[in-house]
């Protein structure tokens, strides 16, 4: 059918026709020859980008596109995809990504749910001005709620998601039956989709042996998902750590595991209410310096510790940590790591990491910390480097592990809202 819209629209171009079938023939026949003997070389990648590109903007590919909603505890944002599907290998390969973002999170407004469904309003009108009309009936649309939503009690967070599905339903785009269009996303989907988003980006979906761990590191929780290679990990994991999905039409093992209450801001709240004095205030060795923080509501008066420092703060970060019992698998330790989210902010904050990102060592986040929390005009970034040191060093790694920390990969956000958007379109 595209090539037949095609022809109507080139018909009249004469003198175009025989050179852009030359260029089309010569060229497809060269990605066919380039895709079939190298593959993976970057020659042939480079041959069938640009051919793909020719052809893309002909419209002589089919396209797809979704949108996710990802409503986090911090702020809620809008990723729109569109992709094309590869005339060499069929695969999906993404084009153009919107990303754009509201502030509070969605849970913020479990008092005022008809403010809450007014910013997502907001955020499906920016996903229409990005992807063509004639494309929304058939581009699927869903908004999944995580950590700060699952923190709320049940009655107030079915409140704010019954005013969120009305919105969503209406927004024009394709409503998927028999999925539910707004939802409080379980941890184990969050933790693969966040794996499928890494691993896709670095061309890695269709090698499970080389694929990397994803680390992801939200405001209420943070995930470990990888494909165990060790026999060891398979049989030493704890119940409810493997989880088997299809991957590329395979049934795979995956390991994966979200913990609700380590991510940033839960577990600073944490390590904060861990020094409550009588008064009602908070003494933290976290701290340099006197800090009013609020957060879910509650209203923290925060100063510093007499013998404050980065080993104080370590010690009660490593006991916030302990008390979620999160299980340590060696084999992560041999395996390439990518983290991202928080892992990457406050790296880039702390000027250890550029916004391009990069590989860090544990014992640069380590360094980092004991800077901040020295440093007298350090408000939170003590507390936090010190959390995401202890943390990585909960998970079995050593000071001189390297991390791959990114926000963007190949200039596509590293968030698990397009692994989302691949299994929509894929359903």
């Amino acid at each position: 059918r595209k090539i037949k819209d095609t022809g109507l629209r080139v018909s009249g171009e004469k003198r175009r026709i025989p050179g852009s079938i030359l260029y089309l023939a010569v060229g497809l026949s060269v990605g066919i020859f380039l895709l079939v003997t190298f593959p993976k070389h970057p020659l042939s990648r480079s041959v069938i980008w640009n051919l793909e590109h020719q052809l893309n903007s002909l419209d002589l590919l089919e396209k797809k596109h979704a949108v996710v909603i990802d409503a986090g505890s911090t702020g809620s944002r809008v990723l729109a995809f569109s992709f094309h599907r590869s005339l060499f290998s069929s695969e999906l390969v993404l084009k153009d990504e919107l990303w754009h973002q509201i502030k509070p999170g969605l849970s913020s407004f479990a008092d005022r749910p008809d403010e809450g469904g007014n910013t997502i309003i907001q955020l499906i009108d920016t996903a229409k001005s990005r992807i063509p009309e004639k494309y929304w009936s058939s581009t699927p649309i869903s908004l999944k709620a995580t950590a700060g939503l699952r923190l709320l009690p049940a009655e107030k967070a079915d409140l704010l998601l019954s005013n969120v599905i009305d919105v969503v339903r209406n927004s024009g785009f394709h409503d998927s039956h028999g999925d539910p269009v707004v939802e409080i996303m379980s941890d184990l989907n969050e933790g693969i989709f966040g794996w499928v988003t890494v691993n896709f980006l670095l061309d890695r979906l269709t090698s499970p042996d080389e694929s990397a761990v994803a680390l992801d590191l939200g405001g209420g929780s943070t995930q470990i998902s990888f494909i165990p290679s060790w026999g060891s990990t398979l049989q030493e994991t704890p119940d409810g750590f493997l989880h088997s999905r299809e991957l590329q039409g395979v049934h795979t093992n995956f390991y994966t595991h979200s913990y609700l209450g380590l991510g940033l801001m839960s577990a600073r709240k944490s390590i904060v209410q861990a020094s409550r004095l009588h008064t009602g205030d908070y003494s933290s060795p976290c701290f340099t310096k006197a800090t009013d923080w609020s957060h879910q509501g509650d209203q923290m008066k925060i100063k510093p510790k007499d013998g404050a420092g980065f080993r104080a703060c370590r010690s009660v970060a490593d006991s916030v940590i302990t008390a979620k019992n999160l299980h340590t698998p060696a084999e992560i330790g041999s395996r390439s790591i990518v983290a991202f989210s928080y892992f990457y902010d406050r790296a880039v904050e702390s000027n250890i990491l550029p916004q391009s990102g990069g590989q860090l060592t544990l014992n640069q986040y380590k360094q980092a910390a004991e800077k901040a929390c020295v440093d007298p005009e350090a408000s939170f970034q003590c507390i936090d480097l010190t959390f995401i040191y202890s943390l990585l060093s909960s998970y079995g790694l050593q000071d001189s592990s390297e991390v791959s920390v990114y926000k963007q990969i190949d200039g596509h956000e590293t968030s698990w809202a397009l692994g989302a958007a691949l299994d929509l379109i894929h359903k």
